[in-house]
């Protein structure tokens, strides 16, 4: 019995029946008939039959993820260091790109096949399956691309032409469920969404500003309900990195002076060591917290003969002092 899968319907038709528990037999082929096709177009500046390098990358990472997809079947781990120059030329896209567009194509079905042909009896057959159709509708699907934005927009503040563009109709929140339910049914398809995931921010960093992704289907059956456009400013709110901040707190403890410097009128520069740790780092000290008779004992540099102890207001980042300000001098 031959299975044809022939459309992102038909994909999810079956990841349905897989889901809520049916088998495939072991005589039961799947045949993948002109799909999954990644198929995306950059608009910009310097896309007019051109491929700016910037982008060069994150072709490259598309790959990478079948190699990783086939090696998680085959091999049962992700390292594509196990593929052998045989696997790596079977597994190699051809990246088509339109003379005068910036389209950018390739057919994967003939992949995900070889990784359910040559894993057969590594993995149940649901489980390949389920591999092959999940990685299809995650890098050639709007829904795909959709639930990548939704799980970057967690949290974050959205305009709202980004707000409508992620809106789920019934059946996209469906899909995502079926895609969620299947990650539930093996540890290995988590982790090839999470590998996906990746990859897609890797697309969208490097998008500039002004330049818009379009995803959504083939080029002949493209339609603009169908479409997901996301510019480059709107993928980069979602993709920054929130900036750490410093943790600020008091210390108390011993340290001895190292260096002093009496150049600012209101302020000690000085360098300390702590006796707990050997940790070394810049701190004030304003002269008000201070007297005459201690600053005279810092400027003949006597602290590097006793430890003093010291209450110092310190902002913290990571494991560094970004700022240090010494608050009480106690001996």
């Amino acid at each position: 019995m031959i299975t044809k899968i022939e459309s992102e319907n038909d994909a999810f038709a079956l990841l349905r029946e897989i889901v809520e528990g049916e088998k495939i037999d072991e005589t039961q082929s799947i045949e993948l008939v002109n799909w999954p096709r990644f198929v995306i177009r950059i608009k910009g500046e310097q896309f007019n039959g051109t491929i700016p390098t910037r982008i060069m990358p994150s072709l490259l990472e598309l790959q990478k993820e079948v190699n990783k997809a086939y090696c998680l079947a085959v091999y049962g781990e992700e390292s594509t260091r196990k593929l052998t120059k045989k696997d790596r030329e079977k597994l190699e896209l051809v990246v088509k790109v339109d003379k005068g567009s910036s389209w950018f194509e390739t057919l994967l079905g003939d992949k995900l096949l070889k990784i359910i042909q040559d894993a057969t009896g590594k993995m149940t057959p649901e489980q390949l399956v389920l591999i092959a159709i999940v990685f299809g509708v995650l890098v050639a699907s709007t829904v795909g691309w959709k639930a990548w934005l939704t799980k970057k927009s967690k949290d974050k503040e959205l305009d709202s032409d980004l707000e409508k563009t992620i809106e789920l109709s019934k059946l996209e929140k469906e899909k995502m469920e079926l895609i969620a339910k299947a990650a539930d049914y093996s540890p290995i398809l988590s982790h090839l969404i999470d590998s996906v995931h990746s990859t897609q921010t890797n697309f969208a960093t490097n998008l500039k500003e002004n330049d818009t992704l379009e995803v959504g289907g083939s080029r002949e059956e493209r339609k603009p309900e169908n479409q997901l456009n996301v510019t480059g400013h709107q993928v980069s709110t979602l993709t920054e990195k929130a900036r750490e901040k410093a943790v600020e707190k008091v210390i108390s403890g011993k340290y001895l002076l190292l260096y002093a410097d009496f150049t600012d009128r209101d302020d000690l520069k000085v360098t300390l060591r702590s006796i707990d740790d050997g940790y070394e780092f810049k701190a004030k000290i304003p002269l008000g917290v201070i007297g005459d008779e201690q600053s005279e004992i810092i400027k003949e540099d006597s602290w590097n003969k006793k430890a003093m102890e010291l209450d110092i207001l310190v902002k913290q980042l990571h494991s560094r002092y970004t700022s240090a300000k010494v608050i009480a001098v106690k001996s």
